[in-house]
């Protein structure tokens, strides 16, 4: 592997940009940016929308079905991309800085054919006190002619960021917001009445299920990982904007030295997603010693020991030395007394960036041994984390944890290099009370 050779990428927030196509004509402030325009014409006949969930995005498809009663017209639509911030968030005045949009692998087809958009800022307020503070920030406006009679299938499909709010303040201490989706249903209200027939299908890809937080439950019914929703001849209003969170608040403060210690410990205070709701506190360590089975060594003296698994950073990683993919190599890692540890943290592959990510190797399932015990398997999903990580539970015990070993059992392959690699390994200890914390200095 050459990590010089491709660029870093930073990214310190995203945004939430997803939405239903129209526009806003009645309902919300006017908007001198976008008016849409012939879409009064045209009904929607039917909408289908998939939202998969992953761990800091989602992948979202919708079909629509319009149809044209009238004479021939010329419709302007646009999707909107809204910026959210949650009711139960209050950032500083100087943190609220408008995050630029980003819309990923946008594709919009009409009857199969790839339709062309342009990207239109904008600045339009969507109060609504039930369900946070929202405000579109652009539109991707497209149009389209349909005849007298017409019936088409306009497709899109697009990857979206969820939005998180952070904040960090001096001493250590940092706020993160829930991580949010949202889809603007009250969009599509500017077309020619009701939206005739519907569903809605949400699947938690690699987000565990008791994570996930769905505006408007009632309408919703689960089997398993996947929440369903149909309905029919739907007016929706901006209290019918889909808002779903993945993840709930957190408030952050770092224990840089303490009377037997001088290593850093990540104190979080988790809190539901209304921000109010403490749900507990949680200790992440990475004060163990670790020991591989092997380490690469570059040509040009470059090394990537096991010690970068706790070094708090995606810029390094552990990369095994073994020739061929590496399976079968693995990490210890050894606490200095005994903990109650019940949840793990893995950032996978070589996370600097995205492309070092894909050039290497990344672990799809990890062989994992508690106190040198009987082994279980955990899958891990392939997604490039730049600031969440994946978390996987330990079997219910009473036992404290004094040593954990992980071993690459399979491997999503590099599309350049076999080396494999994981950057970042997080201990978590559940806490029964607020800790005493040493402020950062």
């Amino acid at each position: 592997m050459k990590r010089h050779l491709i660029p870093l990428l930073c990214l310190l927030a995203a945004v939430n940009l997803h939405a239903n196509g129209g526009g806003y004509i009645t309902g919300v402030r006017s908007t001198g940016a976008f008016q849409p325009i012939g879409i009064d014409q045209v009904e929607m006949i039917s909408e289908r929308l998939e939202i998969d969930l992953h761990i800091e995005y989602a992948d979202i498809r919708i079909e629509y079905v319009l149809h044209n009663p009238g004479k021939k017209v010329k419709i302007e639509a646009g999707f909107p991309s809204a910026i959210y911030h949650g009711s139960g968030f209050m950032m500083p005045p100087a943190a609220k800085q408008p995050y630029p949009p980003k819309l990923e692998q946008l594709d919009l087809k009409l009857d199969g054919a790839n339709v062309k958009h342009v990207q239109v800022a904008d600045d339009l307020p969507l109060g609504v006190k039930s369900q946070g503070s929202m405000v579109v920030n652009s539109w991707h406006k497209f149009s389209a002619t349909f005849a007298s009679g017409q019936t088409s299938k306009l497709t899109v499909s697009y990857r979206a960021p969820y939005q998180r709010d952070h904040y960090s303040f001096s001493g250590g201490h940092n706020y993160g917001g829930p991580l949010t989706l949202t889809y603007l249903f009250s969009a599509a209200a500017a077309w020619a009445g009701p939206i005739k027939n519907g569903s809605v299908i949400i699947r938690s890809v690699s987000v565990p299920v008791s994570q996930v937080n769905i505006s408007h439950p009632k309408r919703f019914a689960r089997n398993g990982n996947v929440w369903t929703w149909s309905f029919t001849d739907f007016e929706p209003t901006l209290e019918d904007d889909l808002i779903i969170h993945t993840r709930g608040r957190y408030d952050g403060n770092y224990d840089y030295t303490g009377e037997k210690r001088d290593y850093t410990i990540h104190y979080v205070e988790w809190r539901a997603p209304d921000g109010k709701t403490a749900t507990g506190w949680e200790a992440r360590r990475q004060d163990f010693s670790v020991e591989a089975s092997s380490s690469l060594t570059e040509s040009d003296g470059t090394e990537h020991p096991p010690e970068h698994l706790k070094d708090w950073t995606r810029k390094t990683a552990w990369v095994e030395g073994k020739e061929g993919d590496g399976v079968g190599e693995h990490v210890t890692l050894t606490l200095p007394r005994p903990a109650k540890i019940r949840r793990i943290g893995i950032v996978n592959g070589y996370a600097e960036s995205r492309d070092l990510y894909l050039a290497n190797n990344r672990i799809s399932r990890l062989k994992v041994s508690i106190n040198g015990g009987k082994s279980f398997m955990v899958e891990i999903p392939d997604e490039h984390l730049v600031q969440e990580h994946f978390w996987f539970d330990l079997p219910a015990s009473k036992d404290l944890v004094k040593t954990v070993r992980l071993e690459i059992a399979a491997v999503y392959p590099g599309t350049t290099f076999k080396d494999t690699a994981i950057a970042d390994v997080v201990l978590v200890v559940p806490l029964d009370k607020e800790p005493k914390i040493q402020p950062g200095r």
